[in-house]
């Protein structure tokens, strides 16, 4: 899953993933509010997560270590 939002969010930033560390804040890696709109329909159609149902807050968002662990909990058995 980390693996996944990684490839993801470098793609959006246009930079490699092994240059992304996971536990840096999303905004200092560069992703801006349309990044963060398309990472949250990346979310939604990857992992199957209604992020409407889901309970992410804010906090969630605060690394991508954060947020995955956040999506891995907020999945369906």
């Amino acid at each position: 899953m980390l693996l996944k939002l990684k490839e993801h969010v470098a793609f959006l930033l246009g930079v490699e993933a092994a240059g992304l560390a996971a536990d840096q804040p999303l905004h200092l890696l560069g992703l801006e509010s349309m990044g963060f709109v398309d990472l949250l329909v990346f979310i939604e159609k990857q992992f199957g997560l209604s992020l409407m149902n889901s309970g992410l807050s804010h906090d969630d968002f605060a690394s991508l270590a954060v947020l995955a662990n956040r999506i891995a909990a907020a999945q369906p058995p």
